[in-house]
């Protein structure tokens, strides 16, 4: 049995999310980026990137991150006011070919291979002064 006044959590983040999406969409409508939808994207990208930090999957197997990604985070469709189905498997599809090409790049990143040489930088300009 479930306490109602028992707060279910993955329903409440799938809300937020699907309302951040569908706000975003009507963004991309206000500014007319609808046929790009570069804030949808956004969204879709920002999501993306944080799932590479928190999954447990391994990373190395961007197959099944994308697959996991899809099953476990994120909606791909709503339907709008007037009942119309809004889909954004292509702008997805588009993100994983972009991360596919750019796939050492990525890992670079999510490892902070970049912070690594900061890091040095900074450590040997402290030596200098």
């Amino acid at each position: 049995m479930c306490d109602e006044n028992e707060v279910n959590y993955d329903e409440l983040n799938e809300s937020a999310l699907l309302s951040q999406l569908k706000y975003l969409y009507q963004k991309d409508v206000e500014k007319q980026y609808e046929k790009e939808n570069l804030y949808v994207k956004a969204y879709y990208l920002h999501h993306l990137l944080d799932y590479f930090r928190e999954t447990r999957f391994d990373i190395n197997n961007m197959e099944l991150i994308f697959q996991k990604y899809l099953e476990e985070k994120v909606v791909i469709e709503f339907y709008d006011s007037s009942g119309k189905i809004i889909n954004f498997q292509h702008e997805v599809e588009e993100i994983f070919e972009l991360l596919r090409e750019y796939k050492q790049e990525l890992y670079d990143d999510l490892k902070g291979s970049y912070l690594l040489s900061l890091e040095t930088k900074e450590n040997s300009n402290e030596k200098i002064f």
